[in-house]
């Protein structure tokens, strides 16, 4: 036996009995790659965190008024959105329609308030405030806040418009909901050494492969260049 397929044969029996055991719940009682996935996203909604650079950038929206209409697609809905913007604005509630008049500035620090408590994993907060759980009331801005956007686009709003839909909505109601009950963790030597070991456990299969074909005969060479006539 060639031994570039010995090696190549090693390296992918070793690679497949890591792999193993790495599906084993041998880590608090999940398997490795759940482990390291819980441990990414936590670092992930670390790094996320903008809520008070948003929120101060969102102070100069006090004043301007804002008077439009959302419409939900069932009554339901309409009655539970109603809920949360009754705390900060007037609302009328028609069917599935629900109009909403009150400060935009306003509008904006209240549903940064609720993503900084959905961001410390707060279900309380939301139980007694509204009377729903974190990711419901997430929903409804989320939901209510596209609308919003896209009215004050047609109304040539766009500075609030880019604003709500860049800032507010991307940088700040999806990570709280995406990211809700995970517990936030700047990046630590776990993380780094879990990033040293995925580089070195995707070029560990690589060679396998590459030592594996180099020993049956198949050569992985650059192509040459073609030359002009």
């Amino acid at each position: 036996m060639k031994k570039e397929l010995a090696l190549g044969i090693f390296l992918a029996v070793t690679f497949l009995i890591v792999l193993a055991v790495m599906l084993t719940p041998s880590f608090s009682g999940i398997n490795f790659i759940q482990y390291a996935d819980s441990k990414f996203n936590q670092y992930s909604k670390h790094s996320s965190y903008f809520i008070p650079e948003i929120t101060k950038n969102a102070e100069k929206y006090t004043g301007k008024s804002v008077a439009l209409t959302v419409i939900f697609e069932n009554e339901e809905d309409a009655e539970k959105a109603a809920k949360i913007y009754s705390q900060v604005a007037d609302v009328k509630l028609d069917g599935k329609s629900l109009t909403i008049r009150g400060d935009l500035g306003a509008i904006f620090s209240s549903v940064l308030k609720d993503a900084d408590e959905a961001y410390w994993n707060n279900e309380k907060y939301f139980n007694m405030k509204y009377g729903m759980s974190a990711k419901e009331t997430l929903y409804f801005w989320y939901v209510s806040l596209e609308d919003i956007a896209k009215s004050l686009e047609e109304d040539r709003r766009f500075d609030e418009s880019i604003f709500l839909e860049t800032q507010i909505i991307t940088r700040v109601v999806e990570p709280a909901y995406n990211f809700y009950g995970i517990e936030p963790v700047p990046m630590d030597l776990v993380g780094v050494l879990l990033l040293v070991f995925y580089i070195i456990y995707t070029l560990w299969w690589g060679f396998a492969i590459y030592y594996v074909l180099e020993g049956v005969g198949i050569k992985i060479t650059k192509a040459k260049a073609r030359k002009e006539v």
